[in-house]
């Protein structure tokens, strides 16, 4: 092979690595596609009060903010979850200082809520910022908003804030269960991604011809 043949070869594969990186970097800032229906982060410690149980005691204490919190965490560890965002929403108009019930709150909303492109729903955001204004650490709006992170494409910090609170919540809860299914469905769609890239570059690659 001639020098300028290898030289030809040589700027081919830099050009091929180019096209390579700057597709890779497009495709990863893309934003996902949101999960349906996304992740339920429920976290219980103890078993569940029977949500039967939880309303008749809301209902003898109605201005009692931790009754009425107690039945939206029936209700939501239920799945029913317009039911528990009506509970929440009781409790905190007695007590709004309670960063769990506002990202409680936010939870439900998530569950019952549409948002306008990928961001979270206006009202669940807002449960959200609340609890971690009162509450910087609450582990569930930091997964939410780590979530909101990987819908809009920054899947780096979405990861990096979720690998973050596995080291914090227990093994084996709901929690946990969550966070994991959140970190594979999105290193899932990086994969593919990059693949993609791969492909596409491969496909504007010089084709190599053999030397007779």
């Amino acid at each position: 092979m001639t020098r300028r043949k290898k030289l030809l070869v040589i700027l081919g594969v830099v050009l091929v690595l180019l096209i390579l990186a700057v597709t890779v970097r497009g495709l990863l800032r893309r934003p996902a596609d949101r999960p349906t229906p996304p992740p339920v982060f429920v976290e219980r410690p103890t078993a569940a009060v029977d949500p039967a149980v939880a309303q008749a005691a809301a209902a003898k204490a109605p201005g009692d903010a931790a009754a009425q919190k107690k039945l939206g965490d029936a209700m939501l560890a239920k799945r029913r979850f317009d039911e528990a965002a009506t509970a929440y929403r009781a409790s905190l108009a007695i007590d709004p200082n309670q960063p769990l019930a506002w990202s409680a709150l936010g939870e439900a909303l998530m569950q019952t809520s549409n948002s306008e492109g990928v961001g979270l729903p206006a009202g669940a955001a807002e449960a959200f910022r609340k609890a971690v204004a009162l509450d910087p650490r609450d582990p569930r709006a930091r997964f939410y908003f780590a979530m909101e992170k990987d819908l809009k494409g920054q899947h780096d910090q979405a990861i990096g804030e979720w690998l973050q609170l596995l080291r914090e919540v227990p093994a084996g809860s709901d929690a946990d269960e969550a966070i994991r299914s959140a970190l594979a469905a999105s290193i899932k769609r990086n994969v593919q991604l990059i693949r993609q890239a791969a492909d596409e570059a491969g496909r504007a690659q010089p084709r190599y011809k053999a030397q007779q």
